[in-house]
């Protein structure tokens, strides 16, 4: 049996049912406003998706822009920020040299095949002083010590691992890239994903519909393999285990 190729038009309609919803974006933004700066007054929310994060990091006297590079998620973002979705490659920004306060991204570096021109241009639309604030380690962070995890073991990112420390959102990159281009780290946090917990059940389900994190799709057949004889062993088959817990990572540009 074929399945679709995975295609994030077509992922839209569900993207945000399928990940937690208002409940997780509710948790996102709450998780990002403690890193952000009390002034910042113009900030893109790039890899926003549907706007459902960046609709929460709206203020008084707060312009948010969401930047997705998806037609489908920017007509959600447009009727939840209308004129304010804006649609554009993440290494190629649609605003000039020091014009933004902040950028928040919420689950896109570890999609990247390189995080490295992301983050320079990060720090090019930033003004001195200006901050960006991204998950990090996101994969890696899926492990939250359950049987699930012991079945994926070492074939799963987890912070520092041999697989972990070679995705593109590894906190050590993004801080080493940062320095390359003057943003310096000035802050750490997190944000618990509540409702998103997995069972063996739904996990199985993702895997061989090619919809589960981006690593899994880089299994050579055999470990698939067993990793899905793994999951199907395992008892309380639709309950589910503990939420992730998201890591923040704040840098400034100096």
């Amino acid at each position: 049996m074929t399945t679709a190729k995975f295609s994030w038009e077509s992922e839209a309609h569900r993207y945000d049912e399928s990940r937690g919803g208002e409940v997780r974006a509710q948790a996102a933004a709450e998780g990002l406003e403690q890193l952000l700066p009390r002034d910042v007054r113009v900030l893109a929310d790039v890899g926003g998706g549907t706007g459902i994060i960046g609709r929460r990091l709206v203020r008084q006297g707060r312009e948010v822009v969401v930047v997705d590079l998806t037609q489908a998620m920017l007509q959600l973002a447009n009727s939840r920020l209308p004129g304010r979705a804006l649609r554009a490659s993440a290494d190629r920004l649609p605003f000039r040299d020091g014009a933004l306060d902040a950028v928040t991204s919420v689950w896109l570096l570890h999609l990247l095949p390189d995080s490295r021109p992301v983050v320079a241009e990060f720090a090019r639309v930033l003004r001195p002083g200006g901050v960006v604030v991204c998950t990090v380690d996101k994969d890696a962070c899926h492990d939250v010590g359950s049987d699930i995890d012991d079945v994926l073991g070492e074939l799963r990112p987890r912070r520092d691992n041999a697989v972990g420390a070679a995705e593109q959102d590894a906190t050590a990159r993004i801080v080493a890239h940062g320095a390359d281009f003057g943003l310096e780290p000035v802050g750490e946090g997190a944000f618990t994903a509540h409702l998103r917990g997995t069972t063996p059940t739904s996990l199985a389900d993702l895997i061989r519909g090619d919809r589960y994190q981006f690593w899994a799709r880089r299994l050579a057949p055999a470990d698939r393999q067993r990793v899905l004889d793994g999951l199907a062993a395992l008892p309380d088959q639709d309950r589910k285990r503990p939420d992730p817990t998201f890591r923040l990572l704040a840098l400034r540009r100096s």
